[in-house]
């Protein structure tokens, strides 16, 4: 898609965007893993295990704590089924309230933050001369109890929901078929990371 909606383009634009500093000092979080980080730049995620393009993090194992920013392209949706069914982390994704993979995370995760403004993302190599400001509004999303206290913390920088102590029957349903799409998908694909 072009700047535009609903206007297709065929140009390539570049996923390389990564999360900014204050982002981890304000959740006060140890990641376990970090399944898209770049493998030409160190960023300030703060994983202990870092998957590049080259490990592809769609099929790699995830395990304890996951910071996921996924790229902000077309698979975006493989990304978060892939957090759904690791229920275990933080995701920071374009607002997209209107997409299926959205509502889907928000209706699974323990806690829905929807930053106010727009967050300015570091540029990767190929940005370098661009503005890194977001194109469209920022949520994150905190999945499992270590993951929501972590977004918590942010809760002043915008609109913080937290889902039900009990959850609608539904969510693990949810969960269930977004497993079984995960498998489906084109996996010897490449894919790029963002932060």
């Amino acid at each position: 898609m072009s700047g535009k909606f609903g206007q297709a383009s065929n140009t390539r634009k570049s996923v390389e965007w990564y999360s900014p500093q204050w982002i981890f000092h304000e959740l006060g979080l140890q990641f376990d893993l970090d399944p898209c980080s770049p493998h030409d730049m160190q960023t300030a995620v703060p994983a202990r295990v870092k998957y590049t393009i080259f490990d592809n993090g769609l099929t790699s194992p995830w395990f304890g704590l996951v910071w996921l920013n996924p790229p902000y392209g077309p698979d975006v949706s493989l990304w978060m089924q892939a957090m759904l069914s690791h229920n275990n982390g933080v995701a920071l994704v374009f607002s997209r309230t209107d997409a299926t993979w959205f509502q889907q995370a928000m209706r699974a995760a323990q806690t829905t933050l929807f930053l106010s403004g727009r967050i300015a993302f570091v540029p990767g190599h190929e940005n370098r001369h661009k503005k890194s400001r977001a194109g469209a509004g920022t949520a994150l999303f905190g999945f499992g109890n270590e993951a929501a206290t972590g977004v918590r913390r942010l809760a002043h920088r915008g609109v913080l929901f937290d889902r039900p102590a009990n959850p609608p029957p539904h969510t693990a349903a949810i969960r269930r078929s977004m497993q079984t799409t995960l498998p489906f998908y084109e996996l010897n694909r490449g894919h790029s990371c963002t932060h």
